[in-house]
């Protein structure tokens, strides 16, 4: 289906203003009964609390077909999102990866209209859905070829909606629902590292796992295990984190638990009508619960620091020398005596967003042409931890050994940022957990 671009169906002159317009314009705490109903037809405007009959419209065979989020997603970032790696069947479309049009199906919020939704006389018929696809012969012939890569474009677009299908009152709601800022997938993720497989997904700063712990034990426990590890028997199969470890759940997580399903007992309101700071708080005490969080990754390099100890940092490098991801660390500060001192530390023991380090101290070789390596002793300093929350956010303790207690050196540990000198590396990036 084909995304909701508003640089190409709105002129410069109407979408230009609207990025000065704030976000409470478009978002708001409370979601309206039209913006609840529009997020039901979302996940499938035929089921009766999308405001549908219950049943499909002729010539649809397929639900995934007619489906809002079969394309776009269900964090409506389509291919770009949780949906990067979506393949194309004979019961659903995938996306638009891969096929002879290369639209993006992301969907902007902010002036998404009705008509745009119904696509009136300019979508695909529903009997173009299913009906495109052409599977490839074991000959790959040339008509067999072309026959497959028509259909298979022709399958991913847009459907007509506005002929026995969606009211016009579902295209409003799903209109005012996909323009509620307050629902899009920036509402609960930082960021969503599609390189990444399964997809990485980078909660919003502002999340608390401690409350998403709370509340998913007082809405959520009573139908689910109060354990999301739990594997015997509740839905989903296997338990709420294997369900999340799979690729791009956390999209689906995000759309599901904010509005409910359709005509099912999963309602809004027997979730306790969570807000996204509700979702946001539980994804992130699950990922922390399940290791599929934020992790460690080439773009944490940089300079890192507490601003109240001005005068001493952390350079911090992470490289893949090797295929392995592997921290090459300094920490320039002072002994107890007011010298100035570097620790390095060099480590591959690295856990989701935490680094452990044995850190050493080097003395011996001279200032300029006096330098020799030869002179050079290294010698075991302590150990340390490095915990990465986020891109922007870390924290490190330090604990020396008993030779080098004997020196002065005593435990440490800080909080530290990175908000004076960055490397200019992308974070999250593609690397192993």
């Amino acid at each position: 289906m084909k995304g909701i671009l508003l640089g190409r169906l709105l002129s410069p002159l109407i979408f230009i203003p609207l990025l000065f317009i704030s976000n409470t314009a478009f978002g708001q705490d409370e979601p309206s009964a039209c913006v609840e109903t529009g997020a039901m037809a979302y996940e499938n405007w035929t089921k009766v609390d999308a405001g549908g009959t219950g049943s499909l419209p002729e010539g649809v065979v397929n639900k995934d077909y007619i489906r809002c989020k079969a394309c776009h997603g269900w964090d409506r970032q389509g291919t770009e999102g949780g949906y990067v790696r979506r393949s194309r069947k004979d019961t659903r479309p995938n996306a638009g990866a891969g096929d002879g049009d290369g639209t993006s199906r992301v969907i902007m919020s902010g002036a998404v209209t009705a008509d745009q939704v119904l696509h009136a006389g300019t979508g695909r018929t529903y009997a173009q859905g299913t009906g495109s696809w052409v599977p490839l012969d074991d000959v790959f012939s040339a008509d067999n070829t072309a026959a497959n890569a028509g259909g298979y474009t022709l399958g991913n677009q847009h459907p007509d909606f506005s002929t026995g299908g969606m009211t016009p009152d579902q295209a409003d709601c799903l209109a005012e629902f996909l323009n509620f800022e307050d629902g899009a997938s920036s509402a609960y993720f930082a960021n969503i590292n599609t390189s990444q497989d399964p997809v990485l997904y980078t909660i919003i700063e502002s999340a608390d796992a401690a409350a998403g712990e709370a509340f998913y034990g007082a809405n959520c426990a009573g139908c689910h295990s109060a354990d999301p590890a739990d594997e015997s028997g509740f839905d989903p199969d296997g338990g709420i984190l294997a369900y999340l470890g799979s690729d791009g759940k956390f999209s689906e997580f995000s759309h599901k638990v904010r509005w409910g399903i359709p005509d099912e007992s999963m309602t809004r309101a027997a979730m306790g009508s969570p807000t996204s700071a509700d979702v946001a708080n539980m994804m992130l005490w699950l990922q922390e619960e399940g290791g599929t969080g934020f992790a460690a990754n080439s773009g944490l390099t940089g300079t890192w620091w507490n601003s109240a100890r001005d005068g001493e940092g952390f350079v911090l490098d992470f490289g893949v020398p090797g295929d392995v991801l592997t921290l090459f660390g300094s920490f320039y500060t002072f002994d107890n005596v007011g010298d100035q001192v570097w620790l390095t530390a060099q480590s591959t023991a690295i856990s989701g967003a935490e680094v452990t380090v044995d850190v050493f101290i080097t003395d011996g070789p001279m200032w300029g042409d006096a330098f020799d390596t030869a002179d050079k002793n290294t010698m075991p300093w302590g150990t340390g931890t490095f915990t990465f929350p986020s891109c922007t956010s870390g924290s490190v303790s330090l604990v020396p050994n008993a030779e080098m207690m004997a020196m002065g050196f005593t435990e440490y540990a800080q909080d530290l940022t990175r908000d004076a000198i960055k490397s200019g590396i992308g974070c999250p990036t593609p690397n192993a957990n």
